[in-house]
């Protein structure tokens, strides 16, 4: 495996611990409003954003692609950060909206995802388009 796609694997995974252990350990924390945060519902949502981005970008075999992999882990990994970790320094209670909270977090990174990968996946085609093009332009005028 690629270096790059080596760390992206493994932001990935720092940011889904992140994702997953916040609402455990704030059910943990606060027993009241545990009921909430150990909705299964929360922790299989927490999942999506960071297996749709492994799945797009690692098994990609494009020259450019360990370096979107592992830009756009780590800007997951960072937004994980600033979303979960004030929860995990400082738990506070909430409501039953909570679900409602995670479930909007989850579809807003999964659609960010997959908006980023297709443009990054268009550009990657269209500079490949080029690049191939141009090579064969060269070699048939450098051929005669």
């Amino acid at each position: 495996m690629h270096p790059l796609k080596r760390q992206a694997a493994a932001l990935l995974v720092g940011a889904l611990l992140i994702a997953v252990i916040t609402p455990a350990y704030i059910a943990y924390a606060l027993p009241d409003s545990g009921i909430y945060h150990r909705n299964p519902v929360v922790f299989a949502l927490q999942v999506v954003p960071y297996l749709v981005c492994g799945a797009i970008w690692l098994p990609l075999r494009a020259p450019s692609a360990p370096r979107i992999a592992r830009g756009l882990a780590m800007l997951l990994f960072v937004v994980a950060c600033a979303l979960y970790v004030p929860h995990l320094v400082r738990p506070r209670s909430s409501g039953d909206m909570v679900v409602l909270a995670y479930m909007i977090v989850c579809a807003v990174t999964t659609l960010a995802v997959v908006i980023i990968s297709a443009v990054a996946l268009v550009t990657v085609a269209l500079r490949e388009r080029r690049r191939r093009t141009a090579s064969i332009v060269w070699h048939d005028r450098h051929r005669r």
